[in-house]
């Protein structure tokens, strides 16, 4: 039985046989299906790499996507979804600690190469409050957490739709985004500093975000 990465490396290979028309489309039953989690991820691989072949069979035949597929795609999209067995559902929450591990990795990563370079022209405060500190990070944790549904979600409604309900989902991403960076920015301002104090300095950031960057890749393999 082929592994989930080696039907996701075979489909990204076929995929390239398709038309411009078909490939927008499979592009997005690919995101649609995706962006579902309560499907386990090598069943909707399966799925899709079933719909490919479908497709590129019908491309050789002189078939539209519409002939294939129906004037309402959404609607076939989810009657697929809907035929995948329940009993192997994607095991979300180890999905989406991943993902929130992965985002605080890379931005440790990221906020100890500023400080390091801020080192060569400045000098940059390193004591941070344990108690805020940890505050924060469980704000950033749950946020983000909830932001992954939203924004699949809006991922979705973008999905078999015109450019005008496009734009609008996009707005909606985008507000919902600067909403959050907004709400932890002003929890940082009005938090008083309580707690220990600790001296983090740049380097610290750099293991600390390689680690969770690593258990967030650990954590992707398991749940795959």
């Amino acid at each position: 039985m082929r592994s989930t990465k080696q039907l996701i490396n075979e489909n990204n290979e076929k995929r390239k046989l398709l038309n411009a028309e078909n490939e927008l489309l499979y592009e997005d039953f690919s995101l649609y299906i995706r962006t579902d989690l309560r499907v386990a991820e090598h069943e909707s691989e399966e799925l899709l790499m079933d719909l490919l072949d479908h497709l590129l069979e019908g491309q050789e035949d002189g078939k539209t996507a519409t002939n294939l597929f129906g004037s309402h795609p959404r609607k076939y999209a989810d009657e697929l979804i809907a035929g995948l067995p329940h009993e192997k559902k994607r095991n979300v929450i180890p999905y989406v600690f991943s993902l929130v591990f992965n985002l605080l990795g890379w931005f440790s990563l990221i906020y100890g190469m500023v400080n390091l370079v801020l080192l060569k022209f400045t000098k940059v405060d390193e004591t941070i409050s344990l108690g805020n500190s940890i505050v924060l990070l469980t704000v950033i944790m749950i946020v983000t957490a909830f932001g992954v549904f939203v924004i699949f979600k809006l991922i979705r409604s973008t999905l078999f739709v015109n450019k005008k309900q496009r734009r609008r989902a996009f707005w909606k991403a985008g507000f919902f985004g600067a909403g959050s960076f907004a709400l932890i920015m002003f929890l940082t301002r009005i938090m008083p500093d309580f707690g220990p104090e600790v001296n983090f300095e740049w380097w610290v950031y750099l293991v600390i975000g390689a680690v969770l960057v690593i258990i967030s890749k650990l954590v992707r393999s398991i749940t795959t």
